[in-house]
């Protein structure tokens, strides 16, 4: 039985996921046993067909591994190497899923399969699919890795420079090309579920349609409304056109919006009329909070504050773009970097030789056991293979106390949900051979380089030794 990690379980469709070397396998609640329904839980389990479609069935959790419903923190087997040992996991937290990328960011899935696409790789595009994802097509429905990957390598889709429009919400997601002189827009609209694309439908739309409905309005955002007390219907009407209005000026994704009106009940008040509004700006939770003597005035009010809060939003995130944390000369201010202080001897290169080279067998790691070795250990980072994509890979700690994996082969498979705060790198390591990988190191400034060998095309790390010289790490 292979060894995988649980990606998402849901309990409301009874229906998971379980990644392997690459791979996600779906699979049913009712083949996990219950102590293994957790995301993030390291299991083994066997496989098998299914209409076409690879399923992960009897799905046990790996000896060792310790996720009680009880317990108040996210925990998993961490450093042991025996399967019947237990080892501590000392990075918790209450919810280790919240932060992921693709599972929070359903739009993100979209417009980074488009990008996929039109840089015409294929294995990237078809990653985000369920294993028993459907495109629902005009001449019919395409499911199945090989039907997929036939169907989008034919499809004007494939290596389309232009990139789409993409909007919509949490559950139901669209993806629109406006091809200049073209007499049909293409739309697919996707069903993206924890991070993956369920069901997708294609349709070819006129230009005359695409037309006829920018004519037709503004962009318009869904708004959830919450009473409480006696408002009129008008002042909720006034509320909505409002910050609907403001709203459908955000360049940026406008992912949930709640407006509350509420009229205190308290006769002696003297503002009794109270606006509330939350605003899901991609990801990022924006509000505003007002009273006033009047619900109209109130709304007035809300809507002044809201676009202050955006506008300090776009100039707050305009400077963490352009600030590159460094001081002025012989100025300071709160937040600059620290000064950077060499941990090693600075040897002359014409005297820097390479004088360690270590070679051992890397094990099959998920992020969480990868940060815990290295945490033991005491070093800023470690090599080692990923379970969930099956390529070597390096993790290191970064001065926010974060983490970060960086794979050999970047791949659309994630990691699957970490205790850890995790980010994976997009960009390939460079392929050198050793003598390249010391210049690049020198030339770079850093204490250490993860590269591809150039002759093995395994995943090596060269380093600067607190001596000065160079170590260099290689699998077995």
């Amino acid at each position: 039985m292979p060894d995988g990690v649980v990606q998402w379980c849901d309990a409301a469709t009874g229906e998971a996921a379980v990644v392997r070397r690459g791979r996600v396998f779906a699979a049913k609640l009712a083949d996990l046993e219950p102590a293994a329904r957790h995301a993030g839980a390291r299991v083994r389990f066997d496989i098998e067909g299914d209409d076409g479609a690879a399923r992960a069935v009897r799905v046990t959790l790996r000896r060792g591994t310790r996720t009680s419903p009880r317990q108040h923190r996210f925990g998993t087997l961490a450093g042991a190497r025996r399967v019947d040992a237990k080892a501590g996991a000392p990075f918790g937290r209450p919810h280790p899923e919240v932060g992921h990328a693709l599972v929070t960011r359903p739009l993100l899935v979209v417009e980074t399969w488009a990008e996929r696409l039109a840089q015409r790789d294929l294995d990237g595009a078809l990653a985000f699919y369920r294993s028993d994802g459907v495109l629902h097509a005009p001449d019919g429905d395409v499911a199945g890795r090989s039907h997929l990957g036939s169907y989008l390598e034919a499809s004007p889709l494939f290596g389309m420079e232009l990139l789409p429009h993409v909007a919509g919400d949490a559950g139901d997601v669209v993806a629109r090309w406006d091809v200049p002189d073209a007499d049909v827009a293409l739309e697919v609209r996707c069903r993206v579920a924890h991070g993956q694309i369920a069901e997708q439908w294609l349709e070819r739309r006129t230009r005359a349609t695409r037309a006829a409905e920018l004519e037709a309005g503004a962009r318009v955002i869904p708004i959830d409304i919450a009473t409480r007390g006696d408002v009129d219907e008008g002042d909720i009407d006034y509320g909505v056109d409002k910050i609907g209005t403001l709203l459908a000026k955000v360049d940026e994704p406008i992912l949930f919006t709640r407006l509350k009106l509420t009229r205190a009940a308290d006769p002696a008040r003297e503002k009794p009329a109270i606006a509330q509004v939350t605003v899901d700006v991609d990801g990022a939770v924006v509000r505003a909070h007002v009273a006033a003597h009047g619900f109209r005035e109130a709304v007035d009010l809300l809507e002044r504050r809201l676009r202050d809060q955006l506008e300090h939003r776009a100039r707050r995130l305009e400077d963490l773009r352009t600030w590159s944390g460094l001081p002025e000369p012989g100025q300071w201010r709160h937040g600059d970097l620290a000064a950077v202080r060499p941990s090693y001897v600075d040897r002359p290169p014409e005297e820097r030789q390479l004088v360690r080279h270590k070679t051992f067998a890397i094990g099959e790691l998920t992020p969480d056991e990868a940060a815990f070795d290295m945490s033991q250990q005491d070093y800023d980072f470690h090599l080692f293979r990923d379970l969930a994509s099956g390529e070597d890979a390096v993790i290191e700690r970064l001065p926010d106390d974060t983490y970060r994996l960086t794979r050999l082969h970047p791949t659309a498979v994630e990691p699957g949900p970490t205790a850890i705060a995790l980010t994976v790198e997009e960009t390939p390591p460079p392929e050198l051979t050793v003598d390249q990988a010391i210049a690049n190191l020198d030339n770079s400034g850093r204490r250490w380089l993860f590269f591809a060998d150039a002759d093995s095309g395994r995943g090596h790390v060269v380093y600067r030794r607190y001596d000065g010289h160079y170590g260099l790490i290689t699998p077995a």
